[in-house]
This record gives C-alpha cells, structure tokens and sequence, in this order.
C-alpha cells in the first residue's frame, strides 16, 4: 500500500513545505517535489500542519476483567481520534500482566482489536521464574510501583533482569511510607524518585519517571539526572489544573499547586521534563462520583488539543510538542518512528492549529464519558491520524478493521 502526504510538515530543522510518500508501512520520500503514488492526501490548507505520529507512553486501556471501564478497541480508538498512532499499555490490569501467560493474552487482544499500533510493559511478577527473554521480545519495558518490604526482593531481581536485558523501567515515583492517610504530599514523590534513582545507580538500568506532579519532584529529579540515566514525564492535568476537593479530579500522583502547575509547565518549556503523557485512566462515572473512588480519567482525546493550546497561547512551542510527544518518547522506547524522515515508520497526525471548540466528553470515543475539562474551549485539533501509511482516523470518523501492531515488530530504532 502506498500513500503521498502533501502540506506543511515538522520534519528535523523545523517546518517544511512539500510532499511524504509512505510505501510499505515505512517513509520512502520527503521533500519539495515527491512523485505521488497510491491515495493522495492533500493537507495544504491554511492552520493545516502535519506532524510526526504522536506516542503516548503512558495508558490504561483496561479490558480483561475491566472491560466494563474501557477495552483495546474504543481506547485506541480514542488514540486515533486524539492524533496518537502509538499507545503503550500499563499492566495494572485484571489479572496483571506479569506472568507470560497473560503477555501472550495481551498481546493477542492489541492485535485483534486495536485501531493503532500499541507497546506493553511488563509488571513486576510474583515470581522470579516469569522473567523470562520473551518479555523482552513482547515489552517496551518494566512498570513498577515501590513496593511494601515483602516485595522488595522480587522488585530487584526484575530490576537487575531490566538491566540485563536493556529494558526501560518506568515507575510511578511515590514512597507509600510517606502518605499521611489518604494524603499523597509531595514529600512522597520526592522519596519515591530518590527510592528509585538509587535502585538506578546500583542496578545500572535506565530510569523514567512517569506523571511528575510537582515542583519539589521536579528539583529531585534534576539532582539525580548529575548521577543515573533518567528520564520524566508530566501530563495535562498538572500542567493546567490545580487541586479540587470534586472527586472527578481525583487522581494519582494528586493535582497540587499553582506553584507547583507553573514549574512543572516551565520544566517542559526548558527539556527538565523530556515528554508528555495522558495517563489515560477511564472508569465508570458512577466511580468517580464516589469520595473514596479511583483516581484518574480519560485523556487522550484532549491531550493534544490542550498542548495545542498553550501553543496557541505562546506557553510552549510546537516544536517542544513535537520532542515531548513524538522524538523523545520514539527515542526512549527504541522504535524507528517520531520523526518524518526517509525510513522511519509512515505514522503522522495531522492537525489544524485554528480550528477551535469547546470539550464534549459525551462525543468521546472511549467509554469514559466525563472529563475534568468539560466545556473548557481549545485551539488547535487532530483531523487525521496515519498508522504505517493507513489514515485511521479521517474527516471526522475512525476507520475500523485495520488491526493494530505491536511496535516491537518495528524493528529497533536506526
């Protein structure tokens, strides 16, 4: 299958005019004057920008026992609708994925049911006998969550396997040890990155930080970054909200401060902070309203229409969008993608950085249908999403039938 993009493009250097062909899943040309093959999109409207397919690292797409809450076919359907051609699944699921045999399972269901190409992690497992190669034949990397001190011996032995097997190890950095009831402080975050930066330097493995929430976190993981190989992300919600007592806002590490919003938004800016993350978390709205419910809500289908925003408001560039949310996460995981250049996977998100509208969460692809940014007006939106030189999301609608891929068969980066 061939395909030719034509219209403004982010390629390396800054934006271009000119035209992308994609044939057999990978870029075969970029430039001003590109023989068309196949299907022609033709973007050159004005706002139109096309941009290297946009990666969430960090979703829960549930299903299993969860399907209730959300499940493979409409979370990466809202990927599709929300400009993202890659998804990388958290394994907090039920049953989790740490056992191979559940991996298996996992990987089988993207397959069959995804409408863009999705990662997995792996979770640290119950026993020593699950790390095996094949994880690192399935899996991006490792998830982990500091454990209670009966686990903590398992949690080497997966962090030593890490390292071996050159995996990413993302962690949700909070010391359970340093809540106060049902209070997570930011003390918490700061002891959970050191907990975690130390078990990086003895282990020698490479380090992310997912969803930092706030500005002592952030000083934290800027002293580290001296010592181990390490990486963060923020998400939306700590950039642009600040803590409610509605439980709608719940969510883990928790919203915090004005002071706190405005540096983690200025680490962005400044690289502090490399990327960016929905933490796309759906559950029953019935949930939510409960006090002592879940935490978490959907995002990926108002993740980049709010990062276009603050563009849009001169509070970041486009090119800071394009790093946080295609090149560094691309880099990182090690996949052949990210950028619009000659060899590297054919998955772009088009956008039209004019187009305005207020957020509807009922017009949400995913079951979640609320959002603490309900009614909130954005600029600038998907209006189409490209997977392997396939639009799976175009004129409005997501294309079904096409099936998903896992990105380890990508190939590695190079």
């Amino acid at each position: 299958m061939e395909l030719t993009v034509k219209g403004r493009f982010f390629a390396p250097g800054g934006l271009r005019e000119g035209s992308i062909r994609i044939s057999r899943g990978r870029i075969e040309e970029v430039g001003e004057e590109v023989a068309p093959g196949g299907e022609v999109l033709d973007f050159r409207e004005e706002g139109k920008v096309i941009l290297p397919g946009l990666i969430d690292m960090h979703v829960h797409l549930r299903d299993f026992e969860l399907s209730y809450k959300e499940d493979f076919r409409t979370g990466t359907r809202a990927a599709a609708r929300g400009g993202y051609t890659v998804v990388v699944d958290m394994p907090n699921t039920l049953p989790r994925v740490n056992r191979i045999s559940v991996l298996r399972k996992r990987e089988e269901l993207g397959r069959r049911r995804a409408a863009v190409d999705f990662g997995l992690y792996f979770g640290v497992p119950e026993e020593k006998g699950e790390l095996r190669k094949e994880v690192g034949k399935r899996c991006l990397g490792i998830k982990v969550y500091l454990p209670e001190e009966g686990e903590k011996e398992t949690l080497e032995e997966t962090l030593r396997f890490a390292s071996r097997e050159r995996l990413l190890v993302i962690t949700h950095a909070e010391d359970p040890a340093f809540f106060r009831g049902k209070e997570r402080p930011p003390e918490a975050e700061v002891m959970g990155i050191r907990r975690m930066a130390e078990l990086s330097l003895r282990h020698r493995f490479r380090l992310h930080l997912t969803h930092l929430s706030s500005s002592a976190g952030l000083r934290e993981l800027e002293r580290w970054k001296r010592r181990v190989r390490l990486s963060a992300d923020t998400c939306p919600h700590y950039l642009l909200l600040t803590r409610r007592r509605d439980p709608l806002f719940k969510v883990f590490p928790p919203l915090r401060t004005e002071r706190d919003r405005t540096a983690l938004l200025s680490g962005l800016r400044e690289g502090k902070i490399e990327v960016v993350t929905s933490d796309h978390a759906p559950h029953l709205r019935a949930e939510k309203r409960d006090p002592d419910g879940p935490g978490g809500f959907p995002g990926l289908e108002t993740e980049l229409p709010l990062l276009l925003t603050l563009v849009r408001r001169g509070e970041l560039e486009l090119e800071g969008v394009v790093k946080a949310c295609s090149e560094v996460p691309a880099s990182l995981l090690g996949l052949p993608a990210g950028r619009i250049e000659k060899g590297y996977v054919g998955n772009l998100t088009v956008v039209d950085l004019k187009k305005s509208f207020k957020i509807d969460p009922l017009e949400f692809e995913s079951k979640a249908k609320y959002s603490p940014f309900q009614g909130r007006r954005v600029v600038g939106s998907p209006v189409c999403t490209i997977v392997r030189g396939r639009p799976v999301f175009l004129d409005g609608e997501v294309v079904e039938g096409l099936g998903g891929m896992n990105v380890k068969a990508y190939g590695e980066a190079g």
